[in-house]
């Protein structure tokens, strides 16, 4: 007689697997129809079609167009590593000998991560200026981007590396401008090679926040 139980599991796994591979797949889709289209001018209607689910499995998923673009977010932090970029910045800021060293390891984390983070940021800052519900994802990601930045900020203090003259709220706030539209400008606009970006970068980060000596 078959073994009923253990089917059941089996049957559970794939159906996990399966609702996270479409789930993905409908991220997907919709980062690319919100960056090519914006988020004003792409419906939960049209994301659902290219994705070949319905408009209700998204609203049930994601909550709407706001909860779409929320993962897209997320997606692009995480990088694309096996781990969670987040993680591995801080395993690399506990495991540096200096403080350069540690800036150095996120800067090679933001290779990873700014070249949809930044299109992300950019569609939402858009969309923000005329749409309230982008304007209130916009206000929650900022409140992320300065969160993780004072982790960060924390960190250097913690390791001894920051500059005693930088209180760590002010290095969050210089942290938080390093990781703006600075690779934007420099990397994708300018058409700067990205050890190049690292380098100087490197240089400019540490002089800034990095205690001397």
């Amino acid at each position: 007689m078959p073994e009923q139980p253990v089917k059941r599991r089996y049957d559970a796994a794939r159906r996990r697997r399966d609702a996270a591979a479409r789930r993905g797949r409908v991220v997907e889709v919709a980062r690319t129809l919100f960056t090519s289209q914006g988020f004003s001018r792409t419906t939960v209607a049209e994301v659902a079609a290219s994705a070949e689910v319905s408009p209700e499995t998204i609203y049930k998923a994601f909550g709407g167009k706001a909860g779409l673009v929320r993962h897209i977010w997320a997606s692009a932090l995480a990088g694309a590593g096996s781990e969670h970029a987040e993680r591995r910045a801080d395993a690399a800021a506990a495991a540096a000998a200096s403080g350069t060293e540690i800036i150095q390891a996120w800067l090679r984390l933001a290779l990873e991560v700014a070249p949809r983070a930044s299109a992300v940021l950019a569609l939402v800052r858009s969309a923000a200026e005329v749409d309230p519900e982008a304007a209130a994802l916009l206000d929650e990601i900022e409140r992320g981007r300065s969160a993780r930045m004072l982790h960060n900020a924390r960190a250097l203090a913690d390791t001894g590396h920051l500059r005693a003259d930088l209180s760590v709220e002010a290095a969050r706030d210089l942290l938080l401008v390093f990781s703006g539209d600075i690779y934007d400008r420099l990397v994708l606009r300018a058409g700067w090679d990205a050890e190049d970006y690292v380098a100087t970068m490197t240089r400019v980060m540490a002089a800034a926040l990095i205690q001397p000596g």
